[in-house]
């Protein structure tokens, strides 16, 4: 063996490596599903297909409504979805998905559904918008309230602190 051959190996396969639409959006889900906290209690859809990376809708209500109507409980701006394309639906302890007869289909990690329970790391599609089921902590808009709310406490206080030295010493 030569030291080229050996620095060949070392630098492993050279290349570009072509990845499938598809195939990155599965590895995106499957990294969102493996980070999820184990204390996390509030179900939300994240996109993971590139017309929606990255947004989140926490399910807040026990019935939501997703098409492309600006007043949907979770409104997609992709062409692809039904103006009233599905429902998702909270079943006491599980959450639902349910097809509204659209167009281009609801699917479920892949497989066209019309009603189908979903669990968190399961891939959900309304059309060409996928997301992925999964739970997460506190949302950052309570999070951000409740640190808003601890900060006017703590001004008010010393509002009064200082408003009672001023008491004194006049």
């Amino acid at each position: 063996m030569t030291n080229k051959d050996d620095r060949e190996k070392s630098m492993g396969p050279q290349g570009t490596q072509v990845f499938e639409l598809d195939e990155v959006n599965k590895m995106i889900a499957a990294e969102i599903a493996e980070s999820q906290s184990v204390s996390a209690t509030i179900p939300a859809l994240i996109g993971v297909s590139n017309n929606v990376t990255g947004q989140k809708f926490v399910l807040s209500k026990n019935k939501l409504e997703v098409g492309r109507r600006p007043n949907s409980d979770i409104s997609l701006n992709e062409s692809s979805v039904s103006a009233m394309h599905a429902h998702i639906i909270r079943d006491g302890e599980n959450w639902k998905v349910l097809n509204l007869l659209s167009s281009n289909g609801t699917f479920v990690n892949g497989e066209k559904i019309v009603e189908k329970t979903i669990t968190p790391g399961d891939r959900v599609a309304f059309a060409g918008a996928e997301f992925v089921f999964t739970l997460i902590d506190e949302p950052l808009a309570k999070k951000s309230t409740s640190k808003n709310l601890a900060l006017v406490l703590v001004a008010v206080g010393l509002v009064a602190a200082f408003g009672g030295l001023l008491y004194f010493i006049l």
